[in-house]
């Protein structure tokens, strides 16, 4: 398969693996834990990608993360839009465009695909079913190379979607993930003090620290049901600040945020610094991305959560997955 050196990537939302997800069995916090110290062997064996230079990433959920983080260590040599930014726009020339979806079933991905290929570009479903829909479509397939656990939210996956759109941007990744691991759940121990947010939890990140920011906004709601909200530290500040509450609790993800950390520290609302800087990029990029994972398991022990909340919203699930999978009625 050949890799041309301009590349847009469109990923996928995340991952229910079938429409039999709505009836999961009470055990998928077990097979995230699993997963969340299995997927290190399945990390080292992904194979490096083909490097391309110019990549505009494309995706929802966790894959739109996964995007945001390859613009954000590309230092936006490569961009990172929502499915929905490609409804009416041409198709550039010279481009090889990569559909990246854990399932391939995701229905933006498939009808941009396939808009897409009539218009005569050449794409690539990078997936890891080469039955599905989206590989049907594309003019080529590229398997994605993880052990996938049968879970509703899968942390391999993600991770796995992270190291791959690294690599398309031309960022070979060191395969140091053991110790990145470890170094994560050091970082899990340090912070066993932090409560969980009674009502509303705004999240603040700069630079990779937003889709961060936005990766745990994502996880604190399907795991917990909790309302959060994502923002740009100075962003935050501009407006949304004067929509906070007593209640709210405000949570920075950064390096050394000292200033701004004392000054909303002064709200008086439940406050929390998460410091994780790292000289190394990607060392800080990893340990962040196993610390969160980690610490959402923590969450869980300490408050005793039996099952994600979001499988269990049985109704919701359905109309999220008729309208992710499906055309809306």
């Amino acid at each position: 398969m050949i890799i041309q050196l301009n590349a847009i990537v469109i990923i996928s939302v995340k991952a229910l693996f079938s429409e039999q997800s709505i009836d999961l069995v009470m055990d998928s916090l077990e097979k995230i834990k699993f997963d969340y110290t299995e997927q290190i062997n399945s990390l080292s064996q992904v194979s490096s990608r083909k490097k391309s230079k110019n990549c505009i990433f494309v995706g929802s959920g966790d894959s739109y993360v996964a995007g945001l983080i390859a613009e954000s260590v590309s230092n936006h040599h490569c961009k990172c839009y929502s499915p929905a930014d490609l409804t009416r726009s041409k198709f550039m020339e010279n481009m090889t465009y990569y559909f990246i979806s854990v399932t391939g079933r995701t229905r933006s991905n498939i009808e941009v695909a396939r808009r897409a290929t009539k218009a005569g570009k050449k794409t690539v479903a990078v997936t890891f079913d080469p039955t599905s829909e989206l590989a049907e479509v594309c003019n080529e397939i590229y398997t994605l190379e993880t052990s996938m656990t049968n879970t509703s939210t899968s942390y391999s996956t993600f991770t796995t979607n992270v190291v791959t759109c690294l690599e398309l941007a031309g960022i070979s990744i060191p395969r140091k993930f053991q110790m990145w691991h470890r170094n994560g759940m050091d970082l899990v121990s340090r912070f066993n003090h932090v409560s969980f947010p009674k009502h509303v939890l705004h999240i603040l990140g700069n630079d990779v620290f937003y889709p961060l920011a936005i990766y745990a906004s994502l996880k604190m709601t399907e795991f917990f049901g909790v309302t959060t909200i994502p923002n740009k530290m100075e962003e935050f500040c501009h407006s949304p600040v004067f929509g906070i509450k007593p209640s709210h609790a405000i949570w920075i993800l950064g390096r050394t945020e000292d200033t701004t950390s004392h000054k909303l520290g002064n709200l008086k609302n439940e406050f929390n610094f998460f410091e994780l800087k790292n000289p190394d990029l990607l060392s800080e990029l990893f340990e962040s991305i196993f610390f969160l994972q980690g610490f959402m398991l923590l969450f869980c022990e300490k408050y005793d959560f039996a099952e994600l909340k979001y499988v269990l919203m049985k109704k919701v699930l359905e109309v999220s997955s008729d309208i992710i999978y499906r055309n809306a009625t």
